[in-house]
């Protein structure tokens, strides 16, 4: 992959999440809380752990290990995880911008959040952040859509024709 390709990955991201969150915005509260048949619970837990993820794979990046991802009771209201996740794409945003060829071929050691230890390649760390955000929200966009509040169509290649 190159740094171009990743410049794209990370602002499709921003590009999707950001289509994503006026129907999360738009859901009621009660629905938005409500326990639901996922992994994450209901969608406020879905979205936390969108952004949880997001952290803890660049703080691996910049050298520490979390034990554990930010719980969703952190995040009182989508309006808080939508600011914290702002400052955090300002975060990426910079390391996207200090990356370098060479950069993508180094190997991250890190710790899992259950302590094991592996050793990723840059390149697949990357790819990785930027497809398990898609597949997140191609969890949360069907409910969505049931319950009234559909996003706009969140595919690369839409993406691709209005962002140069």
């Amino acid at each position: 992959m190159s740094v171009h390709s990743v410049e794209r990955l990370f602002a499709y991201n921003k590009w999707a999440w950001n289509r994503v969150f006026p129907s999360l915005e738009a859901v009621p509260e009660e629905e938005y809380f409500a326990e639901r048949p996922f992994f994450w619970e209901s969608l406020h837990g879905l979205a936390a752990h969108g952004y949880g993820a997001e952290r803890a794979w660049l703080q691996r990046i910049g050298g520490e290990s979390p034990s554990q991802l930010p719980a969703a009771s952190e995040f009182a209201s989508f309006a808080e995880l939508r600011d914290a996740w702002e400052s955090l794409w300002s975060e990426w945003q910079e390391y996207v911008g200090s990356l370098t060829a060479s950069k993508l071929d180094d190997t991250l050691v890190f710790r899992g959040t259950e302590g094991e230890e592996f050793e990723l390649r840059m390149d697949d760390v990357l790819r990785h952040v930027f497809n398990h955000a898609t597949e997140h929200r191609s969890q949360m966009t069907p409910v969505l859509a049931q319950l009234g509040h559909p996003t706009e169509p969140l595919d690369y290649g839409r993406f691709a024709r209005t962002s140069k």
